[in-house]
This record gives structure tokens, C-alpha cells and sequence, in this order.
């Protein structure tokens, strides 16, 4: 499919009415071989390029290995399973070379006939916002990543931003939309869904490696979030690939 028909898709179309006057958010429309197909101004900026020259390129020519390879795994999942990835908290390099800390979106693009024409992705910078609070939080999130199999506990995440708990509930709240809490059963879910996705860990082993209590709590919570077990979102891949 080529770049060139595709922008006819009403599908398409509708996703560039709605993010072309948003230049806070950076937006991109991707085919299913993973060719930029829109960019808009917001995204352009980001890695310092112009939208022409973006369109037809893929990750690869933009991002750091690691960066493509996460976001290229990203789309493949959403095109293989049509499930939309939600608030994705992520940390990223910016084109200045600076970190930054975004909120990603990314569903199926479905043309009328049900064909699917490739991933639309959404990312909200939420560091750009960001005082010194706002840095301690994603300093103190960093942490948590970087040894998300510790058990955490809101006050130690609380001290490494440099604040009361009070106050990092608060920041969670207004810059995230949730609690510290949820943040941190966010951030195990994700390193869990990966986990399920690239290895043959047992649900037993993933939940230690993520920091759940046991497999039983792991269970509990990947079910309150994505709607299934651990072992059927494991299945609903494999049944997909």
C-alpha cells in the first residue's frame, strides 16, 4: 500500500482533523510496514527534522536503537492484537539530547472496509511542564524503573522526589491523572506485559521480577487493568502471531 493512498482513508483523515491544531501533542500516522505516513507540527519538532522529510522513514532514521526497537515492538503489538496501548508513561531523549517524560497512545488505523492501514500514535510531553517537583517525580519514576522488582512503597518514592506524600499524590494527580499507587501498578504492568511478550518466565517468576507481593496479587491487578489473566494475555499473543 503506498504512502500516497492511503491519506485518502477516511480513517486517516479524521486522525489528522483532530490532532493538526494541537501542536502540544505529538501526533504520527504509521502504515503496516511501519513508514511514517503524517506527522504533525508537534512531532516534527521533537526529533528535528521536517514533516517532508519524515514521511515515508521509519523509527530507525530518528530515534537511538533501543528508542526504535521499543517503539517499533510497540506498533507490532497493536497491529497483531488490535489492543489500543493507553498512557503509556515512558522516558525518552528529545532531540536537543535532553530527557523527557511523555504520556503515549497508540490504536489501529481501520479503514471503512475493516482493512487496517497501520498505527496512529499520540504522545503528550509532560516534562515540558515540568518545575523542579516535576523533575524530582521523574527522577524518583526512573528509580522505580530501574529496580522495579523492589518492593515499593509510596513513601520511599515520595523521598526520592524530594517530597511529602501528600504532596507527590497531589503531582500524580494533576501531571499523570493517577495516583502514586496506580503510577506504580502502571509501571509493574507494563514490565510485565513485556515480560509475557519476549520470554518464558512463569507467572510466578514475572510477578517476583515486577515487584507484585505474589502471583496471586499480580494476577489480581493485570486483570483490573487489562481485563484478562496474565496466562491469557500470554495465549490471546500467541494465538494472534
Amino acid at each position: 500500500m503506498s504512502v500516497e493512498s492511503i491519506p485518502k482513508a477516511r480513517a486517516l483523515a479524521s486522525f489528522i482533523d483532530l490532532v493538526e491544531g494541537l501542536p502540544q501533542v505529538m501526533a504520527a500516522a504509521k502504515d503496516v510496514d511501519g513508514c511514517y505516513l503524517y506527522v504533525n507540527r508537534g512531532f516534527a519538532e521533537r526529533v528535528g527534522r521536517r514533516a517532508r522529510d519524515i514521511r515515508g522513514a521509519t523509527v530507525n532514521e530518528f530515534f537511538a536503537p533501543e528508542l526504535a526497537q521499543s517503539y517499533a515492538a510497540q506498533d507490532a503489538e497493536v497491529l497483531r492484537t488490535g489492543r489500543p496501548l493507553s498512557g503509556h508513561l515512558e522516558l525518552i531523549v528529545r532531540s536537543d539530547g535532553r530527557l523527557g517524560w511523555y504520556l503515549t497512545s497508540k490504536s489501529r488505523l481501520v479503514d471503512d472496509d475493516g482493512a487496517v492501514l497501520g498505527v496512529a500514535v499520540m504522545s503528550v510531553d509532560l516534562q515540558s511542564q515540568m518545575d523542579s517537583a516535576h523533575l524530582g517525580l521523574a527522577s524518583a519514576l526512573q528509580s522505580v524503573r530501574d529496580s522495579i522488582d523492589h518492593p515499593w512503597r509510596v513513601p520511599e518514592i515520595a523521598e526520592l522526589a524530594g517530597l511529602s506524600t501528600t504532596q507527590l499524590e497531589r503531582l500524580c494527580r494533576r501531571t499523570l491523572g493517577m495516583s502514586p499507587r496506580g503510577v506504580l501498578q502502571r509501571l509493574r504492568i507494563e514490565h510485565a506485559v513485556r515480560l509475557l511478550s519476549t520470554t518464558d518466565l512463569t507467572a510466578g517468576e514475572i510477578a517476583a521480577a515486577c515487584g507484585f507481593y505474589d502471583q496471586s496479587s499480580f494476577t489480581r491487578q493485570f486483570r483490573a487493568v487489562l481485563g484478562l489473566t496474565p496466562g491469557a494475555y500470554r495465549r490471546s499473543g500467541t494465538e494472534s502471531a
